[in-house]
């Protein structure tokens, strides 16, 4: 099968976890289809009819990811009812109707570890906003332009750069900073920026929230959306006035820290037994005599991820 994917596992940070080893099956947590081609290309012989695959979105699952699963599944004949689907937003599940492949939404910041970010009470708000991204073109930096105070939090790390200008800030981390201080930093904001057009459902929208700090989001295609109502967000147009009239809207207006928190707890509840039901589904088919509840609570981490390169001669040999 000739094919040729945007971008490749494995690589160092490959996210793949074995989640579930017995002899009825195994199940497999892995992130997205097409950037798992070539491991799939030459191991894919070697699944069993008893391996499944719980597959996580880590970008914008559209219309191309669904036309290059199709690709995928049809040229390697690999089995559709071995791979269990986990969309961030119904539409992501409605872009993957062409494809057959089975799912539900469980948008994955729902794995997020809820006591790694909180409310810090009495906390003294010092920024009018702060924006937790990586300095990468998609994320827009430029249309914080006009929000003053503004508070930059970056990672130091692989892809940390654009070309386009800063946005004026008060402050902007020249280390990178512990989830601890970066926690602080959030609850030192009047509300969290996002402003990416498209992304997955990004982790720092959800920190945000579990910190108790609203949200100023222009309008994005990945699932971030999904944790927002009308009490904890502004969803704009990724427009610099519209941007800085709510982070004033909330500066004027605060919100109950500790209501939006548990609002995004009892949200993650709902995603989370969405996974617990597929599980049990899961074990109920190939006679698996585990509590999924159970087995879940006790294999639980943080985002659900293990990034490591695999021994797939081992595990698939």
């Amino acid at each position: 099968m000739d094919y040729t994917s945007p971008y490749i596992w494995p690589n160092p940070a490959f996210p793949f976890r074995e989640y579930y080893d017995g002899p009825e099956c195994r199940i497999f947590i892995i992130e997205n289809i097409h950037h798992n081609w070539e491991w799939f290309r030459d191991y894919h012989k070697q699944f069993r009819d008893n391996d499944i695959f719980l597959v996580y979105c880590g970008w914008y699952f559209d219309d191309f990811f669904a036309k290059q699963a199709n690709i995928i599944f049809d040229g390697l004949s690999m089995k559709r009812k071995n791979f269990f689907m986990m969309f961030n937003s119904e539409h992501e599940m409605e872009n993957f109707e062409v494809t057959g492949l089975p799912g539900d939404v469980i948008n994955h910041n729902c794995w997020l570890d809820t006591t790694s970010f909180g409310v810090m009470e009495g906390t003294e708000k010092i920024y009018d906003a702060i924006y937790t991204a990586r300095l990468s073109p998609f994320k827009r930096h430029e249309l914080a332009v006009k929000v003053p105070n503004l508070a930059l939090v970056a990672g130091l790390d692989h892809g940390n750069t654009s070309d386009k200008p800063v946005p004026p800030h008060a402050y902007r981390n020249e280390r990178i900073l512990t989830p601890d201080e970066v926690c602080e930093k959030i609850n030192q904001s009047h509300c969290g920026l996002l402003l990416s057009a498209a992304e997955g459902a990004c982790f720092s929208s959800s920190e945000y929230l579990l910190a108790g700090t609203p949200v100023v989001s222009t309008k994005c295609f990945g699932g971030r959306d999904v944790w927002y109502n009308d009490y904890n967000s502004i969803v704009c147009e990724p427009d610099p006035d519209a941007i800085r009239d709510a982070v004033a809207y909330f500066k004027e207006n605060p919100r109950d820290p500790l209501r939006i928190r548990q609002d995004h707890i009892d949200l993650a509840q709902i995603h989370r037994a969405r996974f617990v039901k597929a599980l049990g589904d899961i074990f109920a088919r190939f006679g698996v005599d585990k509590d999924a509840q159970t087995f879940f609570d006790e294999k639980y981490m943080h985002k659900m991820r293990r990034s490591y390169k695999p021994d797939f001669d081992v595990i698939f040999g």
